[in-house]
């Protein structure tokens, strides 16, 4: 049976700002297991990294985590000072960020920037540190890691880039890998290679995932579960293929359905009409509501709780009022 690493109960992060309080996360709750692939998904915008920023509490100023509880192995993260949560990032929990480009300082090595973190988390001989380096380098897939330890990042290709980043994530074997949008900016045989890479260190290291994305496309390749995210809520949640077979979300539905199909000829490929609303326009009911085909009055003025279904499928809206409320 799998063992429970994380637990996400009715997270809030909010941004301070001259118009007021603004929720760009509001009542998240998830689980991830030991080994699991969870993949969050939804537009830009509606909360995925600062989600996954929150679990690691970096959230920048003016945002603040106000309410809610990170519980990794039984122990609440934002109870946690600043050394406490020092030691735990990268070593028990670490990152894969979003630009590798930008990610990278561009003035050191990258053999220099992986040992960093070695050296940080305790190991003080140097030629072992730099041997581990050579060893993550060559496990991500570069041919000559003796010599790429050396190379700056500025001589490396976008998809290099982000292998490095996962060599940096992956150094002290974490429990618990975050990869915020690791595919993105990367041409799509890139992306088959970044995907196949994170499936096998995987297996290799244990580690367990949550994978940040707004492509549905890449999430059956990888992912176990799903949770949907639109404008700061967890709106559905389900087992990868369950979601595939059978959506419920009226948003999770436009989502897949904009998803071109190898197998039909289409003039124009769907898309959901409207926008992400900003979090000072979110709607009194239901924050889908403005782009739902299947708005009703109900949905424009109360706002649907996020049930569980006999099927294990979570989901939040009025279509599915007769499941059993559950917020975990």
């Amino acid at each position: 049976m799998s063992e429970k690493l994380l637990e996400v109960r009715n997270l809030r992060t909010v941004f301070h700002t001259e118009e007021g309080e603004m929720p760009a996360v509001d009542g998240v709750s998830f689980r991830l297991d030991s080994g699991e692939v969870l993949a969050i998904v939804g537009e830009s915008g509606c909360g995925k990294s600062v989600t996954s920023l929150s679990i690691l509490k970096l959230i920048p100023s003016p945002g603040e985590i106000v309410a809610g509880e990170i519980l990794y192995k039984g122990e609440d993260l934002l109870k946690k000072n600043t050394k406490e949560m020092n030691q735990i990032r990268g070593e028990e929990i670490s990152m894969i960020f979003q630009e590798p480009m930008t990610s990278l300082n561009p003035v050191f090595p990258i053999g220099h920037q992986i040992m960093e973190s070695l050296i940080y988390h305790g190991e003080k001989d140097k030629a072992k540190a730099k041997a581990r380096a050579i060893e993550m380098l060559r496990l991500v897939g570069f041919s000559t890691p003796e010599k790429a330890i050396s190379y700056f990042p500025s001589q490396l290709s976008g998809g290099m880039r982000q292998r490095v980043m996962i060599a940096m994530a992956l150094t002290c074997e974490p429990q618990i890998l975050i990869a915020d949008e690791p595919t993105t900016a990367l041409d799509v045989t890139i992306q088959a290679q970044i995907l196949r890479l994170l499936k096998e260190l995987k297996e290799k290291t244990g580690a367990a995932i949550i994978m940040i994305t707004h492509d549905l496309g890449i999430v059956a390749q990888i992912a176990h579960n799903v949770m949907v995210m639109y404008a700061g809520e967890a709106v559905e949640y389900a087992p990868v293929r369950e979601l595939y077979k059978n959506p419920l979300h009226p948003y999770t539905k436009g989502l897949l359905q904009s998803i071109p199909k190898i197998n039909e000829d289409h003039d124009t490929l769907y898309n959901i009409p409207g926008m992400v609303p900003g979090p000072k326009d979110y709607p009194k009911g239901c924050r889908f509501c403005p782009r739902c085909e299947y708005a009703g009055e109900r949905c424009e003025r109360e706002k649907p709780p996020y049930v569980k279904r006999a099927d294990g499928h979570r989901v939040r809206c009025w279509l599915y009022e007769g499941g059993e409320a559950n917020d975990a």
